[in-house]
């Protein structure tokens, strides 16, 4: 039984220590979030999805400038219940242009910033998946954090706009 308990005690010292690090290593030279999960899908999966996939009727503009650019107010497209996580992402990022309405190109760049949902799949967890965007004409490029895990009313991100307005 003391042994049982002297391992639990050991795990959860060696846990207590790997998050405390992993807090500490949260933010990269950019001050961005550290990412995670896979980015090398190339370039003409997503050139082919823009093609492909319907998207998003998005009508508002967001009134705050934060909208869908920081991890703490992320765009919240939804979908994972249904398995249509990265088809919703794609849906929200098809709707997207430019600032003068140029055509975009995104990347997923991967994932971060865990955080508490009831619709998480695994103790009520979750994750921000990452893109950059780019267009013709631009400065530098730019990262949007999607959230598909909650849903909610969604909105053009100050400085886009969206297809046909």
């Amino acid at each position: 039984m003391k042994r049982y308990l002297y391992a639990a005690i050991a795990a959860m010292a060696v846990l207590a220590s790997a998050c405390a690090g992993a807090k500490a290593t949260t933010a990269t030279a950019d001050n961005g979030p550290r990412l995670t999960g896979s980015n090398n899908v190339p370039q003409s999966y997503y050139d082919q999805a823009r093609r492909t996939v319907a998207p998003f009727a998005l009508v508002e503009a967001s009134p705050d400038a934060d909208y869908g650019y920081t991890a703490e107010k992320p765009a919240c497209v939804g979908g994972i219940k249904d398995n249509d996580c990265a088809r919703n992402e794609q849906r929200f990022l098809n709707a997207l242009r430019g600032p003068e309405g140029q055509e975009i190109s995104c990347r997923r760049l991967g994932s971060c910033c865990g955080f508490s949902t009831p619709n998480g799949l695994i103790n009520n967890m979750g994750l921000l998946d990452v893109y950059q965007l780019t267009w013709p004409g631009q400065d530098k490029p730019v990262k949007l954090y999607l959230n598909c895990y909650d849903s909610e009313s969604l909105r053009i991100p100050q400085g886009l706009r969206v297809a046909g307005l």
